[in-house]
């Protein structure tokens, strides 16, 4: 009697292990993440090595590298860089946003001085900040930058940026 109810026991043992095994299994199967990387360019500026990460509870954008591909070396007082999805014209949804003021410098900066040094557009992470439908990104993802000079004039430059999924 005593060895029958230690194999009862090691039976239902086993079955518990691999019930709970399983459902445990399932539920890390479900918090799959998804990523993406992005890169752009134009006549005067490139965006390379951009990459988005999607979690089930966390969304990473990290804006890449800038390269001032251009051959205009006018002085500048300000910019920003920003990263928007462009949905049906509306720029509103900014994703990831900087900017620069050089204030007390009268002469300025040029282009290619600037990101020599700050190549980086920059990076973000919260719970959301994309919607559901994260297929949306893949042709309505944009780079701006904006930008004063020193004499007052402004100017910008857009960008569309080629997001693929990595697999």
């Amino acid at each position: 009697m005593n060895k029958q109810l230690k194999i009862g026991f090691i039976i239902i043992s086993i079955i518990a292990f691999i019930i709970t095994t399983t459902l445990y299994k399932n539920k890390i199967d479900n918090q799959y993440f998804k990523v993406y990387s992005f890169n752009g360019e134009n006549k005067d500026i490139r965006i390379s090595n951009g990459i988005i990460i999607v979690y089930p509870n966390k969304q990473i954008v990290s804006g890449g590298e800038i390269l001032y591909t251009g051959s205009k070396n006018e002085n500048i007082q300000s910019y920003s860089k920003k990263i928007y999805i462009n949905e049906e014209g509306n720029n509103d949804n900014v994703v990831l946003s900087n900017s620069v003021s050089l204030q007390n410098d009268n002469k300025g900066i040029v282009f290619p001085d600037e990101f020599l040094l700050n190549k980086g557009v920059g990076e973000i992470s919260s719970e959301k900040l994309f919607s559901e439908d994260l297929n949306i990104i893949k042709d309505n993802f944009y780079f701006c930058l904006d930008y004063s000079k020193v004499n007052g004039e402004k100017g910008n430059f857009i960008i569309k940026l080629n997001v693929n999924e990595v697999k």
